[in-house]
């Protein structure tokens, strides 16, 4: 282990003198990490989007409570926030007033309604209940309607059970794709990796014949893979940064409205390129830890 350990300043200046002498396999590498990168970019910023997206949109879906006529006073309506929020996957109940109620619909039917006010207002007080799980929404739903304090729960029907259902399919699509795009990175930077050590044969069975082991050949690879993988990494970083940048303020922000808000540049855009420096050095270190392995074994 002292003899590794050791052994690692000459393991990182050899990498050094290899990428530059064969310069042209390096920047071919550098080149396969970089597009795989780009790609894998633009698909996280699409991504992290769509995924605020979606948390908007959940956090937006609540479930319209109305209780009955009578619950009107103030004891009344905290024990039916207390029994509405004791039920299982209740984040929490918001109250509305029957005055608030009527406005809501006024803003949203029009002025004419506003004949109801005062004494003749004919809504009910109400609750605005948030689920902790969007994907339970219909079963919440059921177990409210279910009190004695409870006239009617609302919360969009068939049409919200399938956007949920839209908004999972989409995170788990975002998931697998990631991994592919994971694996195609690595596939290239192997392959690549791999005409390296066929051009370095001779030297590889020289290290052989005098000694070496597996792990000394194998660790100069790695750091070559590694440092590939951070210089593929650089352009995705500054196409991203000015990219995003761009995009966000052509957009002003946001896709239409506010609902499509846009994530905003600063912290996301350094997340995004902290993955892709972190993702090029692991898929360098990965791609030719794999190709000098392959390649030792065959060779034994």
């Amino acid at each position: 282990m002292i003899k590794f350990l050791k052994s690692i300043p000459f393991q990182i200046k050899s990498a050094g003198k290899n990428l530059v002498r064969h310069f042209v396999m390096t920047l071919s590498a550098a080149t396969a990490v970089m597009v795989t990168l780009i790609l894998f970019a633009a698909f996280l910023m699409i991504a992290g989007n769509v995924s605020g997206f979606a948390d908007h949109i959940e956090d937006e879906l609540r479930i319209h409570t109305v209780l009955r006529e009578d619950i009107v006073e103030e004891e009344q309506i905290a024990q039916a926030k207390a029994d509405i929020e004791s039920l299982s996957g209740v984040k929490e109940a918001e109250f509305s007033s029957k005055e608030n109620e009527l406005r809501m619909w006024i803003l949203e039917k029009g002025d004419i309604f506003a004949m109801y006010e005062g004494e003749k207002n004919p809504l009910h007080n109400a609750f605005f209940v948030s689920v902790e799980d969007p994907e339970q929404i219909e079963e919440v739903s059921d177990a409210i309607l279910s009190l004695d304090v409870v006239e009617n729960a609302m919360y969009g029907g068939n049409s919200v059970s399938q956007l949920v259902s839209l908004l999972a399919t989409i995170r788990s699509g975002i998931v697998i794709f990631v991994f592919l795009l994971g694996l195609l990175a690595i596939f290239l930077i192997s392959n690549t990796i791999k005409m390296g050590i066929y051009a370095r044969a001779n030297e590889i069975a020289i290290m052989r014949n005098v000694g070496a082991t597996n792990s000394f050949i194998k660790f100069p690879f790695m750091i070559e893979g590694m440092i590939i993988g951070f210089i593929g990494s650089l352009i995705p970083c500054l196409v991203t940064f000015f990219g995003y940048q761009y995009l966000y303020d052509m957009m002003g922000g946001q896709i239409f409205t506010n609902v499509f808000a846009l994530q905003p540049v600063n912290p996301f855009v350094f997340q995004i390129m902290g993955i892709l420096m972190i993702s090029g050095v692991l898929v360098g270190l990965i791609g030719s830890f794999l190709s000098t392995t392959r390649y030792l074994h065959w060779k034994r």
